[in-house]
């Protein structure tokens, strides 16, 4: 089946985006979670997403909203698919609004990123 919805921890990261930490948006991933970023290399462990977040988060008035969400269950585990489209928007170094919208998929187990693909829309 598939749904509108999100996971719970996908709402979390893109409602946290703005206003966390690297250390709080790290915590939405596992200790083995795998991020393939859009500007950068594939990322393995808490570690790397964390030293990845302090360089994303540095950014001023960023923000992040889905714009389209699917999400299946997998049929054992309770793993969860989410892929879509989601639109960051930041001020830039000039002081000019600047909107990158993105496609993603993440995958969740017990609660937490366990892989997170994000790419820039080609459209």
């Amino acid at each position: 089946m598939i749904t509108s919805t999100p996971p719970r921890v996908i709402s979390a990261w893109v409602q946290s985006i703005g206003n966390a930490t690297p250390k709080q948006m790290s915590s939405f991933y596992t200790n083995d979670a795998i991020l393939l970023a859009t500007y950068s290399t594939l990322l393995t462990g808490k570690q790397e997403i964390y030293n990845y977040f302090v360089d994303f988060l540095n950014k001023k008035n960023m923000s992040c909203r889905i714009l389209k969400n699917y999400t299946q269950n997998c049929s054992r585990g309770g793993c969860q698919i989410s892929s879509g489209i989601y639109e960051f928007s930041f001020t830039d170094e000039n002081g000019k609004r600047q909107i990158v919208v993105a496609r993603y998929s993440y995958a969740v187990n017990g609660g937490l990123i366990i892989n997170h693909h994000s790419s820039e829309d080609p459209e």
